[in-house]
């Protein structure tokens, strides 16, 4: 290990909890730190308790994103978390009350390793009417523009996600919960509002830069 030998980085020695005085300043490629074995940096902006996305307050060379999000599947389920399916491949997805809308997804950006799976950054879905006309707007429902509370995790994510140093990364988005900020909370999809017939959800997953995925799933309405 070779000393730091910076004195704008004041630790005490052991290096965690290393501060920078305010209005200390750095030129471009000056050395800030050092990456590890898993070869990535976790990178927040703001004061502590109302931090942002880092990305909104700094301009980071040579960062380029045109590789939309995937959206692997869209699943329907009741309020007890129950899987909503059809009897038969023909069928659709019949919905009578409220239900909760699960999309799995992933994010990447240009130049990422196949493997490499980030979250994504907002999620949503719209209703359209089965010539895809729009019953409703988008929800946008999470949004990680700012930092969520620590108890917001089990609104944004459904069981079975998971995400690791090894192992498959899988993120199973509860895109009827809303989570942006420090505002979280259960929600469902009410049909209350809609007539009986056949209709399709539209599942939206989008990154920082503006790419943006759809998925369309096809239900219907009995009553």
């Amino acid at each position: 290990n070779k000393p730091l030998g910076d004195g704008r980085f004041q630790f005490d020695s052991a290096m965690t909890g290393i501060r920078v005085r305010r209005g200390t300043e750095f030129k471009a490629g000056d050395v800030i730190g050092t990456l590890n074995a898993m070869n990535h940096v976790h990178m927040i902006a703001g004061p502590s308790g109302d931090e942002m996305n880092a990305l909104d307050a700094l301009i980071l060379p040579g960062v380029a994103d045109t590789t939309p999000p995937v959206i692997e599947e869209v699943e329907f389920f009741d309020q007890n978390w129950l899987p909503v399916e059809t009897k038969g491949g023909s069928e659709r997805i019949k919905l009578a009350n409220g239900a909760r809308v699960v999309v799995r997804a992933f994010d990447r950006m240009d130049g990422n390793p196949e493997r490499r799976r980030l979250g994504v950054f907002r999620l949503g879905y719209q209703v359209l009417n089965s010539d895809r006309s729009p019953v409703t707007e988008i929800n946008w429902n999470i949004s990680f523009d700012r930092n969520p509370s620590p108890d917001a995790v089990r609104f944004a994510y459904a069981p079975g996600s998971k995400s690791g140093a090894t192992g498959e990364t899988i993120f199973r988005y509860i895109v009827t919960n809303k989570v942006s900020g420090e505002a979280f909370g259960e929600g469902f999809f009410d049909t209350a509002n809609l007539a009986s017939g056949k209709y399709i959800l539209r599942a939206f997953a989008a990154d920082y830069f503006g790419n943006t995925t759809t998925k369309d799933i096809s239900f219907e309405v009995a009553k």
